[in-house]
């Protein structure tokens, strides 16, 4: 443990004899005291009723950030238009049937690869991910919710007419919503499970102990 406390700083002042002492002091780990602004006691804001002077910390305690790299949202990819244009692409440079050497060989493959890159920075958006977005969420979901908001917003509209039938659509709607997600979620933990090496072990550990958190 390390004192926080500058050395010498007095916390106390005796009602009878007036002498300052030191009866309180701050700790903290030797880790942690590099988070320390200042500290230090405050006569001046004594209250009337206590002779130990008020002690002040500041502490620094915003976390550190971390710069997430963009990543390709592969899922969101339109893929008729990408292999439509991979597609031309290798007419426009076909590769040959047959290689003669190594350096042949070597050739055709940094052209395809030239070629996969050109449709991906064309096609394939890239996106940060948010440490709290919701890893498992689909396009059918964000269509399945704006459907079942729709429907949502029709049968209150209609709420005087109990047996309209946009109330059981509304239902339906919303029930399948429900069991969409529940699948994805579990499509999603599955694929995790299933991926898992000897450093994820204890990753999947920590998530199955937790409260679910959406």
């Amino acid at each position: 443990m390390e004192m926080a406390l500058p050395k010498d700083v007095p916390t106390l002042c005796a009602k009878g004899t007036k002498n300052l002492t030191r009866p309180d002091n701050v700790f903290c780990s030797a880790e942690f005291l590099d988070f320390f602004v200042s500290c230090d006691a405050y006569p001046a804001l004594t209250p009337g009723t206590t002779d130990h002077f008020p002690v002040i910390s500041i502490v620094d305690l915003v976390p550190p950030t971390v710069d997430i790299a963009p990543r390709r949202n592969w899922r969101a990819t339109d893929w008729k238009e990408m292999n439509k244009m991979l597609g031309a692409e290798l007419k426009k440079e076909p590769l040959v049937e047959g290689y003669a050497s190594e350096e042949e060989v070597l050739g055709g493959l940094a052209r395809l690869d030239a070629i996969i890159d050109r449709c991906v920075e064309k096609h394939v958006l890239l996106s940060k991910l948010s440490p709290h977005s919701k890893r498992w969420w689909t396009p059918e979901l964000t269509k399945a919710k704006k459907a079942r908001n729709a429907l949502a917003l029709k049968s209150y509209r209609k709420r005087e007419l109990l047996y309209h039938p946009v109330h059981e659509e509304y239902r339906r709607a919303r029930n399948n919503f429900v069991v969409d997600v529940k699948s994805a979620r579990g499509a999603k933990w599955t694929d995790f499970l299933e991926g898992v090496d000897d450093t994820d072990v204890w990753t999947a550990g920590q998530l199955m102990k937790g409260a679910p958190t959406d």
